[in-house]
């Protein structure tokens, strides 16, 4: 199977990669480590000009993609957007352009979809109290108030809270689950901000306290969730995609450079085949991310099995790139000045968004089992 993009999707990676080397380049992740607000609007506003918030919304609302598969399309963005630890809702604000696009009002997608597509909203996705996918773990209560709705509770480790303009908040009546666009500021909201292990990516918690919203910000579709963690799981793979092939390729020039008893160290045997094996493995974290993005685009019959394996194998991969490759980096890998570790802190936090690979694991499990035994029913 040819897992290569087209001529299209080249071009917008190549065009990205220009923009973020003269706009955002690596080293200016440094500047926003110790900062609460790491998104430069100006930035991320250019950022949309060159459809990074666009590809899902369709062109009657400003958006519209490169082809007809507008998640490939954003494979490309999210892989190059991972080699810089670019610190914007990139995943997040598509997500919520998705469910908008596909299970909101005509009015909702009249006032929001717009703003989105041009870069003038961040927006972020309320999962649940400890950010895990469950719906056990969802602790927002939705009740009714006359014509409006009271939302009262928690939400944890919400990315890039503190920069959202827009919230979009899983929560729970006594009915059913249910979906909410809430615009920040809101009375009843209120935002605090965590410190992660990511030191790259604004976290917040969100509290909901008596927070009265309009009927009209109910979003309308059942199967939200599910759609969108499977895009979640598909465009953070891509960034993690992305920023291993950038940490491979700097453990190579570093292996080729490091003189070692008159020697570059990376022409000892045991060094190339661990390069080896870690080229490897990022090529089984694309070929993984890939399909995964091709099955969910075009609603293949193995799309669910495609995303949980995504999910299962590639933030693990991720972690276990890093890992090796800070070891062989030696002694300078250890140190904050050197971007490594930077790239091991995300990959740690890649291995509990949106569902563990052990959860993936058992839902992969789960996809399998309802499928035809091998060699037909």
């Amino acid at each position: 199977m040819d897992f290569t993009f087209g001529e299209d999707q080249e071009l917008l990676r190549l065009t990205t990669r220009a923009f973020l080397a003269k706009h955002h380049p690596i080293e200016r992740v440094r500047a926003v480590l110790e900062a609460t607000d790491k998104v430069d609007r100006d930035v991320w506003r250019k950022g949309a000009e060159l459809g990074w918030t666009a590809m899902l919304i369709p062109a009657e609302y400003h958006g519209g993609s490169i082809t007809d598969q507008p998640i490939v399309d954003l494979v490309p963005l999210a892989e190059e957007l991972g080699r810089v630890l670019y610190p914007g809702p990139f995943v997040e604000t598509n997500l919520v352009a998705d469910a908008i696009a596909r299970d909101g009002t005509d009015n909702q997608r009249r006032e929001l979809l717009g703003p989105i597509a041009r870069g003038e909203s961040l927006a972020a996705w309320c999962l649940s109290g400890d950010a895990t996918v469950d719906r056990g773990a969802v602790e927002v209560r939705a009740s009714r108030n006359g014509e409006r709705w009271m939302l009262d509770g928690r939400v944890g480790c919400v990315l890039n809270a503190g920069d959202a303009d827009l919230l979009l908040v899983r929560a729970q009546s006594e009915e059913e689950d249910l979906s909410f666009l809430v615009p920040l500021p809101t009375p009843g909201v209120s935002v605090r901000t965590l410190r992660g292990l990511d030191l790259t990516r604004s976290l917040g918690e969100i509290t909901f306290d008596g927070a009265s919203v309009a009927e009209s910000t109910l979003l309308a579709g059942t199967a939200t969730t599910d759609r969108l963690l499977a895009l979640a799981v598909v465009l953070h793979a891509a960034e993690a995609v992305g920023a291993a092939e950038l940490v491979l390729d700097t453990t190579v020039e570093y292996a080729k450079a490091r003189v070692q008893f008159g020697r570059p160290i990376g022409s000892f045997q045991a060094i190339k085949h661990r390069l080896a094996n870690l080229k490897m493995t990022v090529e089984a974290m694309r070929a993984a991310t890939h399909y995964a993005a091709l099955a969910l685009d075009d609603g293949l019959d193995d799309a669910t099995a495609a995303v949980h394996t995504a999910g299962a194998y590639v933030a693990d991969a991720f972690a276990a790139v890093c890992g090796e490759a800070l070891q062989l980096h030696g002694g300078i890998g250890f140190t904050w000045e050197h971007n490594i570790h930077l790239f091991l802190r995300r990959a740690k936090v890649g291995q509990v968004l949106y569902g563990s690979p052990a959860w993936h694991r058992e839902r992969l499990v789960c996809a399998l089992d309802q499928a035809p035994p091998c060699g037909g029913a």
